[in-house]
Formats: C-alpha cells, structure tokens, sequence
C-alpha cells in the first residue's frame, strides 16, 4: 500500500540543503537576470497542469538551473471520498516533467459531492480519519512511485470528537503509510494561538526525524468574541515568533530545506529574497555548530494516546460541506467549543475569495471594463450558481460568458450587451497560453505538397487555434489603453499562440468556416466546400496561404494512394 521509506529518504543530501521562495511569474526576469545563491523554487502545481505554454517554458527554465519542489494544493487527502485519479495522474506529469527534489502535499480536504472548495478545509483527528488518510497517501506514493510530505495545517476550528492531538496523528500518519513531513511552522504558530495550545510542545511531539522540508510565512490578525486570533494568509513577512518556532525546530531537527511563502501581496523579489536569505543565515548557522546529535536522535515524544474524544459523525464532511455552500445554514454541531460561527466564517470566505481571485485572473477585460465591485459582485453570483468542480483554479470559469448573459437578460441591463462575447475571449486567450506547444508549419510545406494531392490533404490545426464570432469589436474592447469606439461592427476572431505568446486577428466568415471544418478532419477541398457554403467570394488559395503564414496549421498530411 505504501513505501515505507526511511527517515533520511525525505530529505536531499546536505549538498542539497539551503532556503528557497515560491516561483512567481513576476519575479522570472529578475531571477534570470543574475546567477542566483538560493536553494531551490517551489512550485503549487495546479498552477502547471496545462498542456503547453509559457508556464511549462518557465518552468522547463527553471528546472535546468535551480532545484525544484512540488507542492500540491488539490488531492483534497482527508476527504472521505475515493482518491481523484484524475487529478492524481495530472500531478504526476507535472511531478515528471519538472523533476523535483521534494512531493509535499496538505493535510486537508476540499471536495465534497462533485464540488470543489478552494481552501484547505480541517477535519477530524480519530481513527477512521487515520485509516483513511493513510490509504490515500498510499495510493498516491504508488502511483507516483515517491515518498511524498504531508504538511500540517493552519486551522481555526477543532473538532469536539478528535480522538488524538494533531502531532500524534502526524506521527500515526507517517509511521502507517511511510510519508514524510513538510513542517509549516507558521501553521503551527496560527493553530497554537486559535486553539490555546503551547506550539512548543507541539513541535517536540512531532516525529521530527520525518521532516523533509519546512514552511515559514506570514499571518494576518482578526478578532472573534473571545479576542484575537490568527489566519495563514501568506500575505507579510515571517513574524518573530515564527522565527523564534524555526530556530527551535532547527536545534531538535537540525537543518532542512527551507521554503518562505508569500503568496498575496507579493512584493518584490528583493524583499522575498531578503527572507529567504534570513533563512538560509540560520541554517549556516546551524551547520556551523554541528548540531548532528540532536537531528539524529531527537528526545523522547509522547507517542500519543487517544483521549476521551469519540468518534466524530461518520457524515461530517457532508455537514460541514453543505454549510459552507449555503451561507443561509447554521453552522453543524461538530466543533469545540469557540466562537464558531466567526471561525466558520473564515473558511466561507476563504472559499469565495479563492475563486473570486481565480477569475479576476482569467478575465481580465471583463474586469477591467465592470470594475472590481461589479466584478465582485457578480463572481460571487457565479460561484454561488457555478461552483469549481476541479481543484485547478486556473480552469474554472468556462461558464461564465453563459452565465453573464443570461444574468444581463435577466437584470434587464443594455448598457453593456457586449460583456458576454467579451468574456468568451477571454476564456479563447486562456485556453490558447494553456494549449499544447507544438511548432507551426509555413508556406515552405504548402510548397511541398504535390499538386495533384492538395485537395485530398488534410490540415492539422494548431493546438492553440480559438474562433470567437462576435456582433462587437472585441480587439477595441480588449485594448488596455482604451479609446473611443467609432466602429462597433462585429467580426470573426482568431486567437493563436503560434510562439511564446497568444495573437489575436481578425478573419473572415469564409476562413472560419474552412479553418473550422480542418479542425474537424476534413480534407482541404471538403473544408473549401464548407467556405463556399458560409462566404460566397471565399478564396481557396488565399485563405490556405494567409492561414498557414499566421501559423494556424502544424503540418498537412496527404492521403496514402
């Protein structure tokens, strides 16, 4: 079921060892631009599961130079149900094409009855959970054929029925399936001060020989009835008491890989460096005193028993997944006590937010033209109607050019009919970066073709290759520095990513219908035919020609005789 690897088996080689950041697209130039002294980039790798495209060429840079981690945010391990094979195969082509040094995936849950909740969701710490668990992570590790790390969360609730503190689960959770441990020590700190619990004492509970790797970031601050307490949000450097926790793990543990995340309000890479600089000064520094005898034979831990907690309702995921998809219902009775409808209310809105974000980012112009508040507005709207059914954000919002229109039909609003072919050419533009790298072909392969064989040849279009028709000029209404609008007519659209980045022209009737019956299998004349059929002038030569220099076709194949 598992591989039970041992300790040493979850982390590099003190070769290997140093302080790395999380690869941001922002920060690839400045990184480029020098040879960089830092340990090595991690990667969330949902944000890789395309086909092609610049992510994937970022990336395959990256690899070559520096070493890489993948940490997953979306096998949703503590679900109660079955392991997402699909998804799973996903991360293994991205854990396959980038290489990486360290696996780590969340000791969380995000799926429940075919929906997807954009946020690391807590769950109960009792035997049924455990088994579960482990289970998972074996058949994760199997198929990738890898130890992974699993990281502890941050959580702001408890459930009443836990049966172990969450250390001594870890330590059940590593011994059962041969996973290791990814050591958030902000988590730690944000669950110590929500919960009450001396961080300390859990960090010496922890089965420390397992850790692979270890987190450090930021947390902000909110309050609730009982006073103040702390949600990871990534968004700030590391605070002193975190780095007080690190420095504590690092003279039990002795040194591992280190990460500082910063995953909202990302500053400068500067400023991200400067931090991971920090870390690395301790490390050395730990290197330095030889601390070899603590991180070979940590002291004794508790083991863990199980306390007076019984077993948590076997429907719970189902409970706690339907409050958070309808705001309206009570929070469900399976939680310690707290002010928990505040602390339930973070996980709501993290959940919201995360997908709101997700589409502010997949639709730019849309944005840009409604503003934040009306866009908020109506992502709100959308997720409420349309939740995520994948954990890869990147790929929710395939719905909403259908959905703003129908909401505009309905709200009776005529002031921007145009917001819904907008939205459609947003998605083109996405799915185009995202699509399969392939080389396109020129009009040297036209020339190539025998001439008796053309009109039996059958185009393959570019993988990239998207058609959005539209009563509106959408290149106007896409331009980022707008201008006045005098021509308002419509036209056909045609997105390609032919090299590095997404073009976007416009074609005629004629040439979408021909490129449109290619895309579809048919042999050139057929799709000529098709042409004629949509656009009376349509011009064979001229449209094969000037399709095949925009890059639209990777090659032609003629038909064995």
């Amino acid at each position: 079921m598992s591989l039970h690897a041992s300790p040493t088996a979850f982390f590099p080689s003190r070769r290997q060892l140093g302080a790395g950041v999380g690869l941001k697209p922002a920060h690839v130039p400045e990184i480029f631009a020098e040879n960089l002294d830092i340990g090595f980039f991690e990667i969330h790798a949902e944000n890789f599961m395309s086909a092609g495209g610049p992510h994937r060429r970022m990336l395959a840079a990256i690899r070559e130079r520096y070493p890489v981690s993948v940490h997953g945010v979306g096998l949703s391990l503590g679900s109660t149900a079955p392991l997402d094979r699909v998804h799973l195969a996903r991360l293994k082509e991205v854990v396959e094409f980038s290489a990486p040094v360290l696996v780590s995936e969340h000791l969380a849950w995000s799926d429940c009855a075919g929906r997807v909740f954009p946020d690391l969701l807590p769950l109960p710490y009792d035997e049924a959970a455990l088994r579960g668990i482990a289970d998972r992570i074996g058949q994760v590790q199997d198929f990738l054929g890898r130890a992974i790390l699993v990281e502890n969360p941050a959580t702001y609730l408890r459930f009443r029925a836990d049966a172990l503190a969450e250390p001594q689960f870890l330590d059940a959770l590593c011994a059962r399936s041969g996973c290791g441990l990814l050591l958030d020590v902000n988590n730690v700190h944000v669950s110590a001060v929500n919960h009450g619990f001396c961080a300390r004492a859990y960090l010496d509970a922890l089965p420390l020989e397992r850790i692979g790797e270890i987190h450090l970031a930021g947390h902000a601050f909110t309050r609730d009835a009982h006073g103040e307490f702390l949600i990871d949000d990534h968004g700030g450097p590391v605070s002193a008491e975190v780095w007080a926790l690190y420095r504590h793990v690092l003279r039990r543990a002795g040194p591992r890989p280190t990460l500082v995340e910063w995953d909202n309000n990302v500053p400068d890479f500067s400023v991200l460096r400067a931090e991971a600089d920090r870390a690395a000064a301790e490390l050395r520094g730990f290197f330095r005193a030889e601390r070899a005898s603590a991180a070979s034979a940590p002291t004794a831990r508790s083991r863990g028993s199980v306390t007076s907690g019984g077993a948590v309702e076997s429907d719970w995921q189902a409970g706690f997944g339907a409050a958070l998809a309808a705001p309206d219902l009570p929070v469900p009775p399976l939680f310690a006590p707290c002010d928990v409808a505040a602390r339930f209310a973070v996980y709501r809105n993290n959940a919201t937010v995360a997908a709101i974000a997700a589409l502010e980012a997949q639709f730019p112009t849309v944005l840009r033209l409604v503003g934040a508040e009306a866009f908020s507005g109506l992502a709100r709207a959308f997720f409420r109607a349309n939740p995520p059914r994948s954990p890869v954000l990147g790929e929710y919002g395939a719905e909403l050019a259908v959905f703003i229109a129908d909401f505009l039909a309905r709200a009776d609003v005529r002031e921007t009919p145009y917001l819904p072919d907008v939205a459609r050419l947003d998605w083109a533009i996405l799915s185009a970066l995202r699509a399969a790298d392939a080389e396109p072909c020129g009009p040297e392969n036209l020339a190539a073709l025998d001439a008796s064989g053309v009109a039996t040849a059958r185009a393959r279009v570019h993988p990239s290759a998207r058609l959005v028709a539209s009563d509106w000029p959408l290149p106007a209404l896409r331009d980022p520095e707008p201008k006045e609008i005098s021509d308002w007519r419509g036209g056909v659209f045609l997105v390609l990513r032919p090299q590095a980045d997404a073009v976007l022209m416009e074609i005629s009737v004629g040439d979408a219908a021909f490129l449109g019956a290619c895309g579809d299998g048919l042999t050139l004349a057929e799709a000529a035919v098709a042409a004629h059929a949509a656009e009376v002038d349509f011009d064979f030569g001229q449209t094969l020609v000037g399709l095949t220099s925009a890059g639209a076709f990777v090659d032609f194949i003629c038909e064995a005789r």
